[in-house]
């Protein structure tokens, strides 16, 4: 995906290019509502391979453990940076 965006961007957008890394995350509503819309789905929902996080506004959700979520911030935090040199990653949450 990061190669095609690089192809198809003008080199003027790219110099100024900002990039946000949300991980994927889960309540225990919304894993219901992920289960019944999409039986077949592969994103892991078990509770107990992830890490619970207090959210703002006192409400929690399932995130990816801290191992996890720093390999998945290494691993695409790489990909943005060998195909979007000049990009600034201003977040991952």
């Amino acid at each position: 995906m990061l190669k095609k965006l690089t192809e198809k961007l003008p080199a003027s957008v790219k110099k100024d290019l900002t990039f946000e890394m949300i991980q994927h995350r889960f309540t225990k509503p919304a894993k219901r509502v992920i289960q019944k819309n999409y039986p077949m789905t592969k994103l892991e929902l078990d509770e107990s391979k992830r890490k619970w996080k207090w959210g703002r506004y006192g409400s929690g959700k399932y995130v990816y453990t801290n191992q996890e979520q720093e390999d998945i911030k290494d691993t695409i935090g790489g990909y943005i940076n060998n195909y979007f040199p000049e990009a600034k990653i201003e977040y991952f949450t």
